[in-house]
C-alpha cells in the first residue's frame, strides 16, 4: 500500500512539472512573438515632470535621474520611458503600502505584463491612464489634475509692449502659465488636454481636440493673411487659415475670432453700435440717454481707446456723461468704448426727502422763476411741456406721464432756479440752480439735480462752514468739498439711479444753508482746485472739531491707513512762539493713563481750545442696558467683522485673547465697560462689555459712539447743552463706569471734539485762518505731502 502511494505522489509530481513545463514554453513563446503596441510613447521628460511636480511622493533621486537620462545606448531609450522603468516607478510608489489589499488591486490593475516586455516603450495613453489613478490614489486629484486649456500663444506672437516672459504661455481666460514640457514651446491658438498645477502647464495629454473662440476683442488691423488684435491686456497677432477671412473693414471693431490647429479661422465683427448721455449704471445694465435700460452681456467687456489702448472695468463708465459708446449683441452690450475723457464739469446730486431720512418722493412739487420745459415720455418718443413763471409741476408716486423714461425740468434761462415747494431744509424752501430729473421707482421717486460742480460747490460750502469762518478757511473748505466731489464723478456712489452722491451727510450736505457771498467767493477764487497725491485725487475727509489731536484714516478700518498715507493722526495745535507745531505727537495718547490726563486738562496751545465742542461731558444715569444689547446687534448685523465674542478661556482683555464673528447674546446684565485700546492721538479704537451672556469687543470709533449713546443731552465746555440722538460726539474719550453690585447701572464720560477727527478739523482751519495762515498751509498741515493742482 506504501509502495502505490508513494507511486502515485511520483505520478503526480511528473504530471505538474509536465504541465508547468509546457506553460512555460508557451509564455515564453508569446513573450517572444509579443510585439511593441502600436502609438504615442511617453517621453522620459515628461514623465520626469510629472513626477517632479508631484512632490508629495518625495521619490528616490536616483530612480527620478534614471526616469530622466534611462540607461541604455540607443536613442529612442533615451527620450521614451521603457515597461522596466514604468515597473521600477510602481513598485517605488507602492511598495510601503503593498499589505494594503486596495494596494495590491491598484498595481494589479496598472501592470500590463500581458501587453509589454521590459524593454518595450510605454504608450501615452497607457501612462497617463496609470498616472491619474495614482494621483486618486494619493489624494492629490485635486492639486494636479487634467484640464482643457485654450492656447493662445507664448511671446513670439506678442506685438505691443507688454511681453510675456520666456517659456510663458498665454491662455484664452486671460491666465499666464508657465509651460514645463517642451511641447508647449510651438503651441499656439490650439486647444489641449494638459496637466495642470497652479499656475504650470506641466504636459500636453492630448492636441487639438477642437476649436476655440475668442469673444469681444478689439481687432487693431487685418491684412490678407494676418490679423492683429487687442485681447485681455495683450496686443497679439495671427495668422488666417485662409488668405482674406477676415475683411480689412473689420478694423478697430469689436469682433469674435475662431481658431484651431494654431490658426485663426474666421472672425464675426459686431457692427452694431450706440452713444449718448449715460443715465445709470449697475452691475448687470446701463441706462443710455435715447434707449433707455440695455442689459449688460455676461462676457460684457470695456475697453479704453484714448491715449493707451486698454481694457477698462465698468466702474470707470462716466455717470452723466457721453464719454463712451456701446456694442450690442442681439439687443445687450457686449461692450463698451470709452473713446474720450474730458473734464467733468458736472455733478448730479441725488435730493433725499424731508429731513434727509429718506431717498424717495411720494410726491414732487417743482416750480421756476423764469418758466421752465418739462420733458418726459418714453425715450424714443420725447414729449415737452411748457410751465410758465410762477406755475407747478406736480408729480405722485403713481403718476403715469413718466412712461418708459425719466421727467426732466430744465429752467428756460441760463440763471433760473428751480424750487421744489415739496420740499423743507433749513433755509427753509429750497431752490436748486441746474436741473432737475425724477426717476420713477418702485419705491417711490428718485429726484436728481444736475448741477456745474462750481455751483453745486456755492450750496456745499455754507452747509458744510459758516460763512462767518475767515475767507482762507472758506477758501480751504472749498478746495476739500471739490476734491471730495471730483472723486464720486469717477465713482458714483449711485450709480444705479444715475446719480453721484446725495445731499445729507452721508456724502456732503448740500442746500440745506442758502449760498452766501462769502462761501461763493472762497469757491470762486479756488476754481478747479483740488488736492492730489501722487496724481491721485486726496480722500478729503474733514470734520467739525478736534480735542487737540487728529486720527488717521485707521480708525474705520486699518487697510484704509495704508490707503491714505497722508492722513496722520497729529497735533492741531502751535507752540508756545505761536508756530504751528509740525504734527508730531508729544505724548504717546494711546497709553490710556497719558491720554486720561490729557483729556482731564485744557491744552492752551491747542488750536481750538475755545470751541464749545473742544470738551464735553455726558452722563447716563439709569443704563437702558436693553437698548445697548439692541444696539450691539444692530452693529453686529451691519458690520460682524468689528463686533466680536470673546470664545477663548482667562482674561478676555489679554492681546492674545480668543474672539470670533459670532452673533451676540440678548444680554440683560453688564457687569464691566472699558477702554482696551486705543490708536494714536487718543482716539478709542476697542471697547469691551462683559455681560451676563458673553464678552464682547466693540471695534472702531464709529460703533463704540453708537453703542455707547443712550440719549440724552451732552454738555459742552461753555455749558451748553446738544441732545445727542444717534452717536457721541466723538471717541475720544474716557469712561467712569457707576456699578450697583456686580452690574453697571450708568457711566459718565469725559471727552473731546466733534466728528471722527480725520482730515481737516473744521474749527481748526478757522482758528488757524484767524491766525493769518492762508488755505495753502492750511491745506499742507491737515493733509501732508499732497499737492494743490488746478485741475480745470
Amino acid at each position: 500500500m506504501e509502495r502505490k502511494l508513494k507511486i502515485w505522489i511520483k505520478l503526480v509530481a511528473v504530471i505538474v512539472l509536465t504541465i508547468m513545463f509546457i506553460w512555460l514554453i508557451y509564455t515564453d513563446e508569446r513573450i517572444i512573438q509579443m510585439k511593441q503596441p502600436e502609438g504615442t510613447l511617453i517621453s522620459r521628460e515628461d514623465v520626469w515632470i510629472l513626477l517632479d511636480a508631484s512632490n508629495e511622493w518625495n521619490l528616490d533621486s536616483a530612480l527620478m535621474e534614471e526616469v530622466r537620462k534611462g540607461d541604455g545606448n540607443d536613442g529612442k531609450q533615451e527620450e521614451y520611458l521603457t515597461y522596466a522603468d514604468y515597473q521600477k516607478i510602481l513598485d517605488c510608489l507602492l511598495e510601503e503600502k503593498e499589505s494594503n489589499p486596495q494596494t495590491l488591486k491598484l498595481k494589479e490593475e496598472l501592470t500590463y505584463n500581458d501587453r509589454y516586455r521590459r524593454e518595450f516603450y510605454l504608450l501615452k495613453s497607457d501612462w497617463y491612464q496609470a498616472y491619474e489613478k495614482l494621483l486618486s490614489f494619493y489624494g492629490l486629484s485635486q492639486t494636479i489634475h487634467k484640464e482643457r486649456v485654450e492656447i493662445l500663444c507664448g511671446n513670439s506672437n506678442v506685438s505691443g509692449e507688454k511681453r510675456l516672459e520666456e517659456g510663458e504661455i498665454l491662455t484664452k481666460d486671460g491666465r499666464v502659465y508657465e509651460g514645463i514640457s517642451k511641447e508647449f514651446t510651438e503651441l499656439k491658438f490650439i486647444v489641449v488636454d494638459a496637466f495642470v498645477r497652479e499656475n504650470k502647464l506641466l504636459t500636453v495629454v492630448e492636441a487639438d481636440v477642437g476649436e476655440g473662440w475668442l469673444e469681444n476683442l478689439w481687432v487693431m488691423e487685418c491684412a490678407e493673411s494676418r490679423v492683429w488684435f487687442f485681447y485681455k491686456g495683450y496686443e497679439l497677432w495671427g495668422e488666417l487659415a485662409e488668405a482674406g477671412a477676415i475683411s480689412p473693414e473689420a478694423r478697430e471693431q469689436v469682433g469674435n475670432l475662431e481658431f484651431k490647429e494654431g490658426k485663426i479661422l474666421k472672425g464675426v465683427i459686431k457692427t452694431e453700435r450706440i452713444g449718448g448721455k449715460l443715465l445709470g449704471i449697475s452691475p448687470s445694465q446701463v441706462e443710455i440717454e435715447g434707449y433707455g435700460k440695455l442689459e449688460l452681456a455676461e462676457n460684457c467687456v470695456g475697453y479704453q481707446l484714448y491715449e493707451e489702448l486698454r481694457e477698462a472695468e465698468i466702474s470707470e463708465l462716466s455717470v452723466g456723461y457721453h464719454f463712451a459708446d456701446f456694442v450690442l449683441e442681439d439687443g445687450r452690450v457686449c461692450a463698451f468704448l470709452i473713446t474720450k475723457k474730458e473734464k467733468m464739469e458736472n455733478i448730479r446730486v441725488l435730493i433725499r426727502n424731508n429731513d434727509f431720512s429718506g431717498l424717495y418722493h411720494k410726491q414732487i412739487v417743482l416750480s421756476c422763476q423764469d418758466g421752465m420745459t418739462i420733458y418726459y415720455g418714453s425715450y424714443k418718443d420725447r414729449l415737452n411741456k411748457k410751465v410758465s413763471a410762477g406755475e407747478t409741476f406736480v408729480i405722485d408716486a403713481v403718476d403715469e406721464a413718466l412712461g418708459e423714461g425719466r421727467i426732466e425740468a430744465v429752467p428756460d434761462t441760463n440763471t433760473g432756479k428751480i424750487e421744489v415747494q415739496s420740499l423743507m431744509r433749513s433755509q427753509g424752501i429750497p431752490s436748486y440752480r441746474g436741473s432737475m430729473e425724477i426717476l420713477e421707482t418702485k419705491e417711490g421717486l428718485v429726484l436728481i439735480n444736475e448741477v456745474l460742480l462750481e455751483e453745486y460747490l456755492y450750496s456745499v460750502v455754507p452747509s458744510e462752514m459758516p460763512a462767518s469762518y475767515p475767507m482762507e478757511a472758506l477758501k480751504a473748505q472749498a478746495v476739500c468739498a471739490r476734491t471730495y466731489g471730483y472723486r464720486y464723478l469717477q465713482a458714483p456712489g449711485y450709480g444705479a439711479l444715475g446719480a453721484h452722491v446725495d445731499d445729507s451727510v452721508g456724502y456732503q450736505v448740500y442746500n440745506n444753508i442758502a449760498e452766501n457771498m462769502n462761501s461763493t467767493k472762497a469757491v470762486k477764487e479756488t476754481t478747479g482746485m483740488m488736492l492730489m497725491y501722487q496724481e491721485e485725487m486726496v480722500n478729503t475727509y474733514y470734520y467739525s472739531t478736534s480735542c487737540g489731536f487728529g486720527a488717521d484714516a485707521g480708525v474705520w478700518d486699518e487697510s484704509r491707513k495704508d490707503l491714505t498715507p497722508y492722513l496722520n493722526a497729529t497735533y492741531l495745535g502751535k507752540t508756545a512762539d505761536g508756530e504751528t507745531k509740525d504734527g508730531e505727537l508729544p505724548e504717546d495718547l494711546a497709553k490710556e493713563e497719558i491720554f486720561q490726563s490729557y483729556i482731564m486738562q485744557k491744552d492752551e496751545n491747542a488750536y481750538e481750545k475755545e470751541e464749545p465742542w473742544f470738551r464735553w461731558n455726558y452722563q447716563v444715569e439709569k443704563l437702558d442696558v436693553d437698548l445697548m444689547a439692541e444696539r450691539v446687534l444692530e452693529r453686529y448685523q451691519a458690520v460682524p467683522q468689528k463686533i466680536l465674542t470673546f470664545v477663548g478661556t482667562g482674561n478676555a482683555t489679554d492681546e492674545e485673547a480668543e474672539y470670533e464673528e459670532k452673533k451676540p447674546e440678548c444680554f440683560r446684565k453688564i457687569y464691566e465697560i472699558s477702554c482696551v485700546k486705543r490708536r494714536e492721538g487718543g482716539v478709542m479704537d476697542e471697547l469691551l462689555i462683559k455681560t451676563d451672556q458673553g464678552t464682547y469687543k466693540i471695534i472702531s470709533e464709529y460703533n463704540i459712539r453708537y453703542i455707547l449713546n443712550q440719549g440724552g443731552a451732552v454738555i459742552r465746555q461753555d455749558g451748553s447743552s446738544y441732545e445727542s440722538s444717534q452717536l457721541l460726539p466723538s471717541a475720544y474719550f474716557i469712561i467712569d463706569i457707576v456699578k450697583e453690585g456686580k452690574s453697571v447701572v450708568g457711566y459718565t464720560i469725559i471727552g473731546g471734539g466733534y466728528g471722527h477727527g480725520v482730515g481737516m478739523s473744521q474749527n481748526g482751519a478757522r482758528a488757524m485762518g484767524e491766525q493769518e495762515k492762508n488755505f495753502e498751509e492750511i491745506l499742507a498741515f491737515y493733509y501732508r505731502g499732497c499737492q494743490l493742482n488746478r485741475v480745470y
